[in-house]
C-alpha cells in the first residue's frame, strides 16, 4: 500500500514539473518576433541583403494584394530570392517602410505579426496598407516564411506614421 501511495504521488506531480520546465517565455518570443520584422524593415532601408536574409526563411513567399485600374482585386506572388535581388539593386535609404500598431501572436514555434505600414520610395510617400507576417522558430531564431500585404493610396492615416 505504501508503495502505491508513493507511486501515485510521484505520478500526480509529474505533470506539474513538466509544465514548469516547458512553459515558454511568451513575452520574450513576442519581442523576438517584433525584432525579426524590424530587422527586415531596417535592412530594406539600408539595402542590406545579408541582414534581410538573416530573418528570412529560404522559401519565403510574398503575396501582394492590390487593385487594378478598374477597381478589381489583383494578387501577385514573389519569392524571397526575387525580393533580395530587388533590394540589392536599390541604393541605401531609397526604401523606407514604417509600421505601427503591431500585434504579435505566438503559439509554440509559429508566430504572426500584423501591422499597419506606410511605404516611402526615395523620400516620397508611395502607399500604405497592412502587413501580415508568418514566422517560425528556427535554431537561428525567428524566420519570416510568409508575408502578405495590401497596398492603397487612399484612406492612409498619414498622422499615424511614426518618424524615421
Amino acid at each position: 500500500m505504501r508503495y502505491l501511495v508513493v507511486l501515485l504521488c510521484s505520478l500526480l506531480g509529474a505533470p506539474l514539473l513538466a509544465q514548469t520546465k516547458s512553459t515558454p517565455n511568451v513575452a520574450a518570443d513576442k519581442k523576438a518576433v517584433e525584432n525579426a520584422v524590424q530587422t527586415l524593415f531596417d535592412s530594406m532601408r539600408a539595402s542590406d541583403t545579408t541582414r534581410a536574409r538573416s530573418v528570412m526563411a529560404p522559401n519565403l513567399r510574398i503575396i501582394i494584394i492590390g487593385q487594378n485600374p478598374g477597381g478589381g482585386i489583383v494578387t501577385r506572388e514573389t519569392t524571397g530570392k526575387q525580393f533580395l535581388s530587388m533590394l540589392a539593386s536599390r541604393p541605401a535609404q531609397t526604401l523606407d517602410e514604417r509600421s505601427w500598431n503591431g500585434q504579435v501572436q505566438v503559439d509554440g514555434d509559429l508566430a504572426s505579426y500584423w501591422c499597419e505600414y506606410a511605404f516611402f520610395n526615395a523620400g516620397k510617400f508611395s502607399h500604405c496598407g497592412v502587413d501580415v507576417f508568418q514566422l517560425y522558430r528556427s535554431p537561428q531564431g525567428w524566420k519570416i516564411v510568409n508575408l502578405a500585404y495590401n497596398m492603397r493610396r487612399e484612406n492612409c492615416d498619414l498622422k499615424a506614421i511614426p518618424p524615421k
